[in-house]
């Protein structure tokens, strides 16, 4: 693979080079627009709002951000982080569930299955959670809530078998 930076240094040319003729490896360099944990986050999923410290939130968006590519993502990218960071909210949320809130939100974020059977008087049912989840193969924990799930489905919307960390 070439590489256009040390030809033409770190330039507009060699950005534009380097996405044009790379471009099949599915790789952007670009860096992301600004994203406000406070306006775009905490807005849309309230529910973690001070539940997880901000130290924490902070490294969760350092990695959604270097995983999810605005110009991969187009207007869908602000929603994926918030997925995205959501998913681990749940998962930290998961270690620490001493809080009545958070196992509130631990509740709600956890996938729903597929009712197989029913019982009436002894008000019973059952559901199969491999079905609705065996379609996100190599997706690895992002299976097991339904913020994770949605992220993944936003992936295979936009055509990408998985997220691609830029280092």
């Amino acid at each position: 693979m070439l590489n256009f930076f040390n030809m033409l240094g770190y330039t507009n040319n060699a950005l534009v080079f380097n996405e044009t003729f790379n471009s099949s490896s599915n790789i952007f360099i670009t860096d992301n627009p600004e994203f406000d944990i406070e306006n775009d986050f905490y807005s849309i999923y309230p529910q973690f709002n001070g539940l997880i410290p901000e130290a924490v939130i902070n490294m969760f968006y350092t990695v959604a951000d270097a995983s999810l590519k605005e110009k991969r993502f187009h207007e869908s990218w602000k929603f994926m982080m918030c997925l995205y960071i959501a998913h681990l909210s749940t998962l930290y949320l998961q270690t620490v569930n001493e809080d009545p809130t958070a196992k509130s939100a631990i509740q709600q974020a956890m996938p729903k299955g597929i009712a197989t059977s029913k019982s009436v008087d002894g008000l019973s049912i059952s559901y199969d959670f491999m079905d609705a989840s065996s379609d996100l193969h190599g997706y690895s924990t992002f299976k097991y809530t339904i913020y994770g799930q949605q992220l993944a489905t936003y992936c295979k919307l936009y055509g990408h078998a998985g997220m691609w960390v830029n280092g």
